[in-house]
């Protein structure tokens, strides 16, 4: 019973980090590695980034992912800056072709450039 009470206070709780609505959505690439069953072949797709934290991203694409799965990403923030690579990210909720991914290896270099791009200076130190 506990445990359903600390469920419904954290659907209240304001959200750990800042994320930033993307206006104008920019592209990305998306890849994994097949990780269940041997016939399952590498996702190798784009996309578009709608909603984007330090921690997170949700991003449109038509690439054959499923919760739980492993992702990496290319993130093309703007032409005058090197894209953000994030070396792994887990597929957490799909809604038809938008998936909700959790950044799970980040550089610190990738960090401060997604910190830079967002406004949040101060929080790339996290």
């Amino acid at each position: 019973m506990q445990l359903v009470h600390q469920q419904k206070l954290t659907r209240n709780k304001a959200r750990q980090c800042s994320r930033v609505r993307i206006s104008m959505p920019f592209s990305c690439s998306v890849s994994s590695q097949p990780t269940r069953g041997w016939f399952r072949k590498p996702v190798h797709d784009v996309g578009l980034v709608y909603d984007l934290s330090l921690h997170g991203a949700c991003v449109s694409t038509d690439a054959a992912i499923k919760p739980g799965d492993q992702v990496s990403l290319v993130l093309r923030l703007n032409k005058s800056t090197p894209p953000v690579e994030v070396a792994m990210a887990t597929v957490r909720w799909t809604n038809y072709q938008f998936h909700g991914l959790a950044f799970s290896a980040l550089s610190e270099a990738s960090l401060k450039r997604l910190a830079e791009y967002m406004g949040l200076s101060g929080l790339a130190k996290e």
